[in-house]
């Protein structure tokens, strides 16, 4: 797994309105006189150039080293040395849900911890003061912002912040005091601001619900896992898809060289079937009567699967659930079948855990809400807010008995035959005594 450090700089270029690509495929922009009257806008784009790269053959490693250097850059201080000029004037607020999620076979969450960071990009002429307002509940009723610096929400929903970390250019007792986050902003330069817990809501269901089940005999393999998405709907933007769905079925070391394909100069992995349940595509619907498909290695009914050495894992990967014009409460099955011989072995203990990951494009776990944000330039900036959650779950494998087990636990074992038979040959003279009784009575009379 390769990562690189990159050196970003933003600068102001021209750029283009969603509504002018539009026009000109239409053919309503056919001359340049056409185009000026439209008008060209300015945006900050980024050039990027690389400063390090990073390669690892573990995930874990990967993900540790991200989390200390971003812990690093936080606590590191950062101030406004010099006043710039800008044409045009520019703020942008990121709020971030970070959810984690342990969650047994049975579908109960057995633990559950989140977390909110806020991030702040600036491009503002001179050295003003910012003051960024959340939704935060010790601060209902007592805003008091310039017209022009509210944001406007749908929604009038209050939470309360615990634990709060600040960047060091926050004036934390200004926070304190009125509860509003006042700092002087580095210039052109996004920076994590603010982190602070939530508790999570609880007796709630997840946004993507997962079951995995896993069958071993001495001959086969089977993965199953179901998927069910319920369609999260919030009064703010309606219903909220989960996207870049990533599940990791772990896999043993033994068993790796069943996914691998040998190709001209190096290994690949070995990619899933497309396969809906009940519904037969191509060749396969003319042939298909006549005899049974062939079983795949890997099936999957959306996105797509294969093994990756990285994560030690087959990963399951979906773009979007519910996909475009799917209802909710639709089901997404994976199915993983193998066979296995004499010379494979079996590990002692399996993962008992899946890893799951995906993001949402709204701060569906804390609600947190930018209300205001405010410059004491004289000249109002573009303010431009983006919510988004990562959710990551671990859940609990369910193993099931293999047929072969069943079957055995369904015979009668050799131990018991012979307390059957001691019971019969005991019985046996009874019955005799009995009917010599009955002939002397008979006789008697």
């Amino acid at each position: 797994m390769r990562h690189a450090i990159l050196y970003q700089k933003l600068e102001l270029s021209i750029g283009v309105r969603p509504g002018q690509i539009s026009k000109v495929t239409q053919g309503q922009v056919t001359t340049m006189g056409d185009v000026a009257k439209l008008g060209l806008p300015l945006q900050h784009s980024a050039q990027t150039s690389q400063l390090l790269k990073i390669g690892s053959q573990s995930y874990i490693d990967i993900k540790f080293l991200f989390r200390e250097v971003e812990d690093a850059l936080f606590r590191m201080s950062v101030h406004r040395d010099r006043v710039l000029t800008y044409k045009t004037e520019e703020v942008q607020v990121i709020a971030q849900d970070e959810f984690y999620v342990e969650q047994s076979k049975t579908g109960h969450i057995d633990k559950q911890l989140a977390r909110v960071r806020i991030f702040f990009l600036a491009f503002i002429t001179g050295m003003p003061s910012v003051e960024v307002g959340l939704n935060d509940i010790i601060r209902q009723g007592k805003e008091v912002v310039g017209r022009y610096d509210i944001i406007p929400v749908v929604t009038e929903e209050w939470i309360r912040l615990e634990d709060c970390e600040f960047h060091s250019c926050v004036i934390q007792d200004e926070f304190y005091k009125n509860r509003v986050i006042k700092f002087h902003p580095p210039d052109a330069c996004l920076f994590e601001l603010l982190r602070f817990r939530i508790r999570p809501p609880k007796n709630r269901e997840l946004p993507l619900q997962v079951r995995v089940f896993m069958t071993v005999s001495n001959t086969s393999v089977e993965i199953r896992s179901d998927i069910l998405v319920p369609g999260y709907s919030s009064r703010k933007q309606g219903q909220v898809p989960c996207e870049n769905i990533q599940i990791r079925f772990p896999i043993p070391e033994c068993w790796i060289y069943l996914f691998r394909t040998e190709k001209h100069f190096r290994y690949g992995s070995k990619k899933s079937t497309a396969r809906r349940p009940g519904k037969i595509k191509g060749l396969e619907r003319i042939i298909g009567a006549a005899q049974n498909l062939d079983p795949s290695l890997i099936e999957v009914s959306a996105g797509q699967a294969k093994y990756e050495h990285v994560f030690h894992a087959v990963v399951w990967r979906i773009p979007r659930l519910p996909k475009e014009g799917q209802g909710a409460y639709t089901q997404q099955l994976f199915l993983l079948r193998t066979e296995l011989t004499s010379f494979d072995q079996i590990p002692d203990s399996f993962e008992q855990y899946v890893d799951v990951e995906f993001t949402m494009p709204a701060t569906y776990v804390s609600h947190t809400t930018v209300r205001s944000v405010s410059v004491t330039n004289p000249v109002p900036p573009e303010k431009y807010v983006r919510y988004i959650s990562k959710h990551e779950y671990k859940v609990e494998i369910d193993f099931k008995n293999s047929s072969d087990e069943i079957d055995n636990l369904m015979t009668t074992p050799s131990g018991s035959a012979p307390p059957l038979q001691h019971h019969s040959i005991s019985t046996t003279p009874a019955v005799q005594e009995s009917t010599e009784d009955e002939d002397k009575e008979e006789d008697s009379d």
